[in-house]
Order: C-alpha cells, then sequence, then structure tokens
C-alpha cells in the first residue's frame, strides 16, 4: 500500500519480490520492504494516512527513476584535463547503477562511441562491445570485442532505452569518455586540448592556445599516454618551477618585455607501467594560438605573429633556446622536436623597417583638398604618419642639406602598434617650412630612408 502525507509518499515492498526499489518525492529517494503474518489496521493522522500488512507482488503504481553511481575504467585512473586517459586496450568498463536492470534493455541502452581516432580525426562509430551482468550488484562490465584502438577516445553513452527491473526510467542519460593509450606500432597524432563534444575541459589560463603533436610509428618504445601541462610553473609534470622563472626572468632582460612566454607547455610520456617514455624519432609539435591584424590576441603584449618562435627550456643553463627550425604560418607556429621537455611560445622585437612608409604625401593641411579622409593631404591634427615601422625604432627628419629637423623614438609597448605621427613641428617647436625632407627610420637590425613634402 502507499502511504501518504504533505511532504512524502513511500511505497512498502518485499525484498526479493518484483516490488519497487525507489520511490521519490520532491526531497527524498528511499527503498524498504516492510513483511507481516496478517494485515494490520489502518493508522490515520491529519497529515498522512497509512494501512500496515502484507505486499508481495509488484509496484503499486509509484513512478520513479534510477541513475548510473560510478563508473570505473581498468585499474587505473590518470585524469588530464577532467578525463582519463592511458587507458590499456584491454581494459574492462565497470558501470554500477542504483537499481536492478532490466537485462534485456542493457544492449540498446548501453553503448560505446568512437568519437577521435589515433590521427586526432573525429569519429561517431558505434563500437561492438561485449558485457556482463551482475544483477545482485546492479553492475554491468563492458569489454571491446578483441580490443580498443589505440590512441582514441571513446564515449560509453548510458540512454533512455536503458530500464529497470520494476520498468523505471533512466534518470538522467550519462556520457561517460576515456582515452587509450598510444599504439607505439602506427602514426598517432594527439591533440591538446581534444577538440571533441562531450569531453569535460578543466579551466585554464591558455585556453586560447590549442597543442598537436604528430607522432610517426615506433618513435615510442612502448605503448604510452603522453600528458602536457600548460602550467608547469604551478602545475608540474617533471620540470623545476625554479629554474623556469629563471629562464624567464633571463629572456626578459635579453629581450625585454618582447621575450616574455606567451605560454608554456611541459610534455610528458609515460608507458603503462608509469614509468617515463622518451623518443627515438623527431617528432612535430605545432601550437596554434588566436590572433587579429598581424598580432597575437589574448595577451597584454603587442606581439607581431611574424616574430613568434618555439623556445626550448636548457635546464642545464637555466634558459630558453630558440629553435630554428621552428616556422609561423597563419596562426600556427611549428617545428621539430627530438624531446618531451618544457615548450614556450615567444615573440620578439620586430625590426624589419623594408615596409615603412609615410602619408599623406604631400602634405598640405591647409590645401583647397585638405582633411584625413582617403585621397585628402591632411589636417594640422593629424599629421604625417609613418606605418609599419619596426616595434623599437627612431624617426629623424632632416632638410634636403642634411640638417636635422625632428627626432621621434617609436616604441610598440608605449603607443599605437607600428605607426607614429609627426606633428611637423621642429625640435623647438615651431612650424617646419614648406619644401621637401628627407626621413630616415632605424632599427637595431634594419633601416630605410624616404622623402616627403610639406605645403604650408
Amino acid at each position: 500500500m502507499t502511504a501518504k502525507g504533505g511532504e512524502y509518499d513511500l511505497t512498502k515492498c518485499l525484498i526479493g519480490a518484483s516490488g519497487v526499489s525507489h520511490v521519490t518525492s520532491g526531497e527524498y529517494s528511499a527503498a524498504y520492504a516492510l513483511g507481516e503474518d496478517v494485515a494490520g489496521a489502518a493508522s490515520h493522522d491529519s497529515e498522512y494516512d497509512l494501512l500496515t500488512g502484507y505486499f508481495s507482488g509488484y509496484a503499486s503504481g509509484s513512478l520513479g527513476n534510477f541513475s548510473l553511481i560510478r563508473a570505473t575504467i581498468g585499474t587505473s585512473k590518470i585524469i588530464q584535463d577532467g578525463y582519463q586517459v592511458g587507458v590499456p586496450l584491454t581494459a574492462s568498463v565497470q558501470l554500477v547503477f542504483t537499481s536492478t536492470l532490466n537485462p534485456s534493455t542493457i544492449a540498446s541502452g548501453i553503448q560505446v562511441i568512437q568519437i577521435m581516432d589515433h590521427l586526432g580525426q573525429s569519429q561517431n562509430n558505434l563500437v561492438l562491445s561485449t558485457y556482463t551482468y551482475d544483477a545482485t550488484g546492479s553492475t554491468v562490465v563492458l569489454s571491446a570485442q578483441g580490443a580498443w584502438l589505440g590512441n582514441s577516445v571513446y564515449e560509453v553513452v548510458v540512454n533512455s532505452n536503458l530500464q529497470s527491473i520494476d520498468g523505471f526510467a533512466l534518470a538522467e542519460e550519462a556520457h561517460v569518455p576515456f582515452m587509450t593509450v598510444l599504439n607505439p606500432h602506427e602514426d598517432n597524432v594527439v591533440l591538446h586540448p581534444i577538440p571533441t563534444a562531450g569531453i569535460p575541459q578543466a579551466p585554464s589560463t591558455t585556453s586560447n592556445l590549442g597543442i598537436s603533436l604528430s607522432i610517426p610509428t615506433d618513435a615510442l618504445s612502448d605503448y604510452s599516454y603522453v600528458l602536457i601541462s600548460q602550467d608547469p610553473v604551478h602545475s608540474p609534470l617533471q620540470a623545476d618551477p625554479a629554474i623556469l622563472q629563471t629562464a624567464t626572468q633571463k629572456a626578459k632582460n635579453t629581450g625585454g618585455d618582447y621575450e616574455t612566454p606567451l605560454a608554456l607547455q611541459e610534455i610528458a610520456a609515460y608507458n603503462e607501467q608509469g614509468r617515463p617514455v622518451s623518443l627515438s624519432k623527431t617528432i612535430t609539435y605545432s601550437i596554434s594560438y588566436t590572433g587579429a591584424q598581424g598580432l597575437v590576441t589574448g595577451t597584454n603584449l603587442p606581439i607581431r605573429s611574424t616574430t613568434l618562435s618555439l623556445w626550448t627550456l636548457d635546464p642545464v643553463h637555466e634558459l630558453w633556446v630558440k629553435m630554428p627550425d621552428s616556422r609561423a604560418g597563419g596562426t600556427t607556429v611549428a617545428g621539430p622536436i627530438t624531446r618531451f621537455s618544457v615548450y614556450a611560445l615567444m615573440g620578439s622585437s620586430d625590426g624589419n623597417a623594408s615596409s615603412v612608409f609615410a602619408y599623406p604625401i604631400p602634405w598640405r593641411p591647409h590645401g583647397p583638398n585638405a582633411g584625413s579622409g582617403p585621397g585628402q593631404t591632411g589636417t594640422d591634427d593629424s599629421g604625417i604618419t609613418f606605418s609599419n615601422l619596426p616595434s623599437e625604432c627612431a624617426i629623424k627628419i632632416y632638410t634636403i642639406s642634411g640638417d636635422k629637423v625632428r627626432e621621434l623614438r617609436h616604441s610598440d609597448l608605449s603607443g599605437p602598434v607600428a605607426q607614429e605621427k609627426w606633428d611637423g613641428n621642429t625640435t623647438s617647436g615651431g612650424h617646419a617650412a614648406s619644401g621637401v625632407y628627407l626621413w630616415r627610420v632605424e632599427s637595431a637590425t634594419d633601416a630605410k630612408n624616404g622623402k616627403l613634402m610639406l605645403i604650408r
């Protein structure tokens, strides 16, 4: 019978019979069994009606649901950004539920989907698997038919087809993702973070970065898993954070703010026994970033994408070493590496002056076509703009006879990136006279000359 009150709804059942497993209300979920030899009396109160007695049989009509309690994959649990990695190819998946299941619904209610293959390509393949079911413990154990594929992301999906023995529905569809170890006997691509829906990602201070490792066949000596830390200063795998901080300070002392690492990544690989694995072949490491208008976005430094390169840590001398074979293209920087270590994405000051130009020429702020729009000859406020300047440079303006009229200093760190304005005045503050002038832009590594004309 059912006992009902203002805040509860209970149905009793006999253990071993096909009664309800769970009864729920807005505030609790409960299951219990009562057995009496004879029927009891009814008990009434202002808040409930309770009829005791001996009950055996199917549910009395109360509705309920059940859910997945936990999922265990293999015997070890290595977590990378919220999901399990390094799962052996022969590992089983154990699913424990809150209720006894209807065995006839397991095959359609629990499925395994391959959602990424060993080359980092998205997939949506239904995987053939076998299962065993322990009714007394409400446990299902899944295994691959043969073995799981290497370096693949799988997702165990528990869907609404699954029912309890009482016909109750699954409270919420469950997704259990995991990633298998790399098979060293085939090419592998390791991506971080995994760009796959359904995989939970841990918060990252460098979430605008994507890392890719292209690992050729037999570059690894054993079945392995790769771990990547994008914050080795605070969450190192093997690196010494003090050495990282010293190397970064040395880089900044040498190249200024331009040579401040935009991102750090520590890469390490381990076999199934947890021992470090090294490389026997060169692999390709690439990092993608977000950029706009030739600059790296997501940073407060005006780093030009053309200056980006990969740097590797020299732990012995505690400094960053530029990788000469790294190359930038689009919004990706890539290069060959021969060891797992700590790497940095870093820019530098751009000294290239070959593309510098000045406009408008001639500058005629009071002529009939004066104005700051396209094709116009400028205004007193807009002056003459030097564009495509090096990151750090000097702009020197001379008369035709070689007398210096004005010198300006430009820095991307303190003004508009790659641009500087000359207001048409001399060093003393007076207006430069109408005429032809020479200009020279000098950086630490390059220089360019040009002419301009002023018409007052």
